[in-house]
C-alpha cells in the first residue's frame, strides 16, 4: 500500500476520494505487481501462527460475523453459554438451526460465570441432536472457561466455537493470560479492535479443524463485501505485530493491576487487564459511578446495575491506572 502511495499516480479507480481522504486507502488493482496477491494471505498465515492456530482469516465485520459464520459453518443446532452474544441467534436465524443454553447457575451477584465442563457434558446428553457447542471465554467481566470443555466437546464428537471476542491479547503473552481457545477450539472468534492496537470492526477468526475451511470461507463470503478495505487488512496485520514487540509492556500493566485490586473493591476476574470494579460495595450503583469518574475525565468500557468495567491494554501505561485509582477513591 506504501509503495502504491508512493507512486503518485492518478488515480481513475475507486475509491472517490482517491486518495485524498488517505493514501493508502485502495481495493483491488488486479495486475500482481501494484499489489501481489499473496500478501493478505500471507499475514493471515502470520496470525494463525501468532495464535497457534492452523488458519486464520481477518474480518471486516466485528466478532459478529465470525461467530455467525461459525454457527453457519457448524452444520447443525447448537448449544451455547447462558451469556452468549445476540449474534448467535441471528447466526442461528440464517442457518434456519436451534440454539439451546447449557444449563448453569448464577452466582450470588446474578451473573454467570462460564460453564462448567460437567454442564457442558450434561447439555450435550440433553441434546444429542446439536453439531457444536459455543462457549464465551473470556466474558465482559474478564472470566474464563476451564481448557478441558474443549476434550469433553470433541470426545462426544462435537464442534467447538469459542466466542473470544475479548481475548485477543491473550497470545502476546501466555505465561500471564494461559492458552486461550484459539489453539483447540474447531472455530475461535477474537475481536482485535477490542483488546489490540486496530481500529473498530477488525477481528479475527481461525479454526483447527481445515476439514471446515471451505464451508467458513463460503459462508464469511456470504456475510461479508467483495470490496474489504485494504487499510483495515493491513491494521489486522499491525495488530500481530504491535503485540508481538509490546508484550512486555504486560508486566507493568500486571503490577499496576494488582497494586489497583488491592486498593479498590472489584469482582474476581481471570484476566488481569479486565478491571471490574464493586460500585456497590461504596453504596453506589454502576451508572453512578460511571457517571462520576466520567466527570473526572475517565470512560469505563461498560457499566450494570453494580459493577463498573474497565479495559486496559498495551496501550495505557501504569500511570494510567494509577490515576483512574486516584479517581476512584476521590468519589
Amino acid at each position: 500500500m506504501k509503495r502504491y502511495a508512493a507512486r503518485g499516480a492518478k488515480r481513475w479507480h475507486t475509491p472517490g476520494h482517491k486518495g485524498k481522504f488517505d493514501t493508502l486507502d485502495i481495493t483491488e488493482i488486479d495486475d500482481g505487481k501494484l499489489f501481489p496477491a499473496d500478501e493478505i494471505e500471507r499475514a493471515q498465515e502470520k496470525a494463525a501462527k501468532f495464535y497457534g492456530a492452523k488458519a486464520c482469516r481477518f474480518l471486516l465485520g466485528g466478532s459478529s460475523m465470525g461467530i455467525k459464520a461459525a454457527v453457519m459453518s457448524a452444520g447443525g443446532d447448537i448449544l451455547a453459554s447462558r451469556t452468549h452474544h445476540r449474534c448467535v441467534e441471528e447466526g442461528v436465524y440464517l442457518a434456519r438451526v436451534s440454539v439451546a443454553e447449557i444449563e448453569s447457575r448464577p452466582q450470588s451477584d446474578g451473573l454467570y460465570d462460564p460453564p462448567k465442563p460437567s454442564e457442558v457434558e450434561a447439555a450435550i446428553k440433553a441434546h444429542p441432536e446439536a453439531k457444536a457447542v459455543l462457549i464465551v471465554s473470556p466474558d465482559y467481566y474478564g472470566r474464563t472457561a476451564e481448557k478441558e470443555i474443549a476434550d469433553v466437546v470433541h470426545g462426544a464428537g462435537k464442534l467447538l466455537i469459542a466466542d473470544s471476542a475479548h481475548g485477543a491479547h491473550f497470545a502476546a503473552r501466555r505465561d500471564l493470560f494461559g492458552e486461550g481457545f484459539s489453539s483447540v477450539a474447531d472455530f475461535c472468534v477474537m475481536s482485535a479492535h477490542k483488546t489490540l492496537f486496530a481500529p473498530t470492526m477488525s477481528a479475527y477468526i481461525v479454526l483447527n479443524d481445515l476439514a471446515l475451511q471451505d464451508a467458513l470461507d463460503f459462508n464469511l463470503r456470504l456475510l461479508g463485501t467483495t470490496s474489504p478495505s485494504y487499510p483495515m487488512l493491513a491494521a489486522l496485520e499491525g495488530a500481530i505485530d504491535f503485540a508481538g514487540k509490546n508484550a512486555e509492556k504486560y508486566d507493568g500493566l500486571k503490577a499496576a493491576a494488582e497494586s489497583f485490586c488491592a486498593e479498590i473493591e472489584t469482582r474476581r476476574s481471570d484476566d488481569f487487564t479486565r478491571l471490574v470494579v464493586d460500585a456497590g460495595a461504596y453504596g453506589k450503583s454502576g451508572k453512578q459511578m460511571f457517571d462520576e469518574l466520567l466527570r473526572r475525565g475517565h470512560v469505563a468500557e461498560m457499566y450494570d446495575c453494580r459493577y463498573v468495567v474497565f479495559i486496559v491494554t498495551a496501550s495505557d501505561k501504569a500511570d494510567d491506572i494509577e490515576e483512574l485509582k486516584k479517581a476512584i477513591l476521590e468519589i
